[in-house]
């Protein structure tokens, strides 16, 4: 891709496209802008499809390239959901056919992931608005007293975005100078061991967050927020020798992505 395609898109209408707290499946123009939807050729609003992106040298998010991951825990906890949906309708399966009763499992699994990832967008927005100086939660402030203990005199950016010259984007949930954080969140974090809770994909992401903003040796910090008590919150800073392990999968998982997209990135 070149640069001479984002003249395509109507840089007086950016403030008016959809931009959402998460970065999950987005993408991103080469100036940092998230462009999740547009305004398409019957003047609504829309997503943002990968066509889109090839025709206006859009980039991908860092989550996008990392939906090409096996995600085992995540598919267990699908599947948890999918069982408990068929049992508590089991009571009243009746004269139906299977595929009717599956199709109700399903919508009810689907309910609760979507409602877990509601409650999370919240609470990220709760943080976010504590670290942009307005209302101050109570997750905000256990997070700000523990960061000023171990990263003391440091000027928080929240929610700020970007393009990297490898060919992807992001929103980095918060960060200051080199030392790089993602917000998580879970159910039941009691009594849970934070190293427990992390994942090569966490490491990888914070670590392409390193990378997208030009710093080769990130201090990369996870936090996990228990959904149901905010006030439960578990912190896990990552060594730096995974960095490059973690750079080095997360770029072939792009190189991958690019391929299997018929993708074209140049940064020229």
């Amino acid at each position: 891709m070149t640069n001479k395609k984002e003249e395509l898109i109507d840089k007086t209408k950016l403030d008016s496209y959809n931009k959402f707290t998460s970065e999950s499946g987005h993408w991103y123009t080469q100036e940092g802008d998230p462009m999740y939807t547009l305004i398409g050729a019957n003047g609504k609003e829309r997503n943002t499809t990968l066509r889109d992106a090839k025709s206006l040298g859009l980039v991908p998010s860092v989550t996008t390239i990392l939906g090409m991951v096996a995600k085992p825990a995540l598919e267990n906890w699908k599947i948890t959901q999918a069982i408990k949906a068929a049992i508590n309708l089991a009571a009243n399966y009746n004269d139906e056919t299977l595929e009717s009763f599956i199709y109700k499992c399903k919508s009810d699994a689907k309910s609760i992931g979507l409602n877990a990832a509601k409650e999370g967008t919240k609470i990220h927005g709760q943080i976010e608005t504590g670290f942009l100086g307005g209302k101050k939660t109570k997750p905000y402030k256990i997070i700000k007293k523990w960061l000023d203990e171990n990263f003391p005199d440091e000027k928080w950016i929240a929610e700020d975005s970007f393009c990297a010259p490898q060919g992807y984007g992001g929103k980095i949930d918060l960060y200051s100078n080199n030392i790089f954080i993602d917000f998580k969140t879970k159910d039941n974090l009691e009594g849970k061991d934070p190293a427990k809770l992390v994942y090569d994909e966490h490491g990888m992401q914070l670590s392409a967050y390193g990378q997208g903003m030009g710093i080769d040796y990130p201090t990369r910090v996870s936090i996990f927020i228990d959904r149901k008590d905010t006030s439960i919150i578990l912190f896990h800073i990552w060594d730096l020798e995974s960095h490059n392990k973690h750079i080095e999968m997360f770029n072939s998982i792009l190189k991958y992505w690019q391929l299997v997209k018929n993708y074209e990135w140049d940064n020229a």
